[in-house]
């Protein structure tokens, strides 16, 4: 019998996490087992925490499609995606984890619903792509990335952003504030810049005074290209995000060799 080809879906509905992927959709691409239509997958990837993500994927796990669950693992504060995330790892026949403190949180999530877990240590994906450009802005500037969090009502979204802009305002410098990611309430945000492709804007990150944000690349990228001092936390919304053992590199060829296990243990079984 000839070689069965194995197809992954990834099921990702998150503008933040795009960037980060693009190494691994060509891994996979190069490999043949990247699919777009998640009918004729074996596998659904599914990306991270967002409602969208859940979703869909509960809906493929009704079907009996096989998830594997990208960024297991996690917390965070300020949000409502702890519950999706959790979730989303016990629908899963796979858990891709970030680092040690996520996959021992697997494990015990696991256990309490007497499942056996199936969790790799992967790493941090931002390190596969760090590139930015020479800087071509001659004056001193401040960066803000704040995204409304998906616990908070709209006028603690307003509050929040209003004293976040006042902040700003003293500082006495120019600020470039980029788009927000879409959740509810992002119509509040006042932004003045368009979401940047991910060299613009590690670049934009990378020569800043501060850093203004309450997402998550206050931990996983900002540590690489600014001061600990630069990076200014708004609110809760990070406030337990892991900022442990974050240098691990090589996820995507870490993650390629976990998909091609996969596709071993596939033609195995129709041998």
């Amino acid at each position: 019998m000839g070689l069965l080809i194995m197809k992954i879906f990834i099921a990702n509905f998150n503008r933040a996490s795009t960037g980060l992927l693009i190494k691994l959709q060509s891994a996979m691409k190069n490999m043949d087992i990247l699919t777009d239509n998640y009918v004729l997958a074996d596998y659904i990837l599914a990306v991270g925490d967002r409602i969208e993500t859940f979703d869909f994927c509960l809906q493929r796990f009704r079907e009996n499609k096989k998830v594997i669950h990208l960024w297991a693992g996690e917390i965070s504060q300020g949000t409502h995606d702890e519950v999706y995330r959790h979730s989303l790892t016990m629908m899963s026949m796979m858990q891709l984890c970030t680092d040690k403190k996520s996959f021992k949180r697997v494990k015990m999530l696991c256990k309490a619903i007497d499942k056996k877990p199936n969790a790799f240590i992967i790493g941090n994906m931002a390190l596969d792509d760090m590139e930015t450009f020479e800087n071509s802005r001659e004056h001193k500037y401040n960066l803000v990335l704040y995204n409304p969090p998906t616990n908070y009502s709209r006028e603690e979204v307003q509050k929040e952003n209003a004293e976040l802009e006042q902040s700003l305002i003293n500082e006495g410098i120019d600020y470039l504030w980029i788009e927000p990611n879409g959740d509810a309430n992002s119509d509040v945000i006042k932004y003045n810049i368009k979401n940047q492709d991910r060299k613009t804007f590690l670049t934009l990150m990378k020569y800043c005074e501060k850093f203004y944000t309450n997402s998550s690349c206050a931990t996983y990228e900002a540590p690489f290209l600014l001061k600990l001092e630069q990076i200014i936390h708004v609110g809760e919304r990070n406030k337990n995000r892991e900022q442990g053992d974050i240098k691990i590199g090589n996820s995507t060829e870490k993650i390629i060799k976990i998909f091609e296990g996969l596709q071993w243990n596939l033609n195995y079984l129709f041998q």
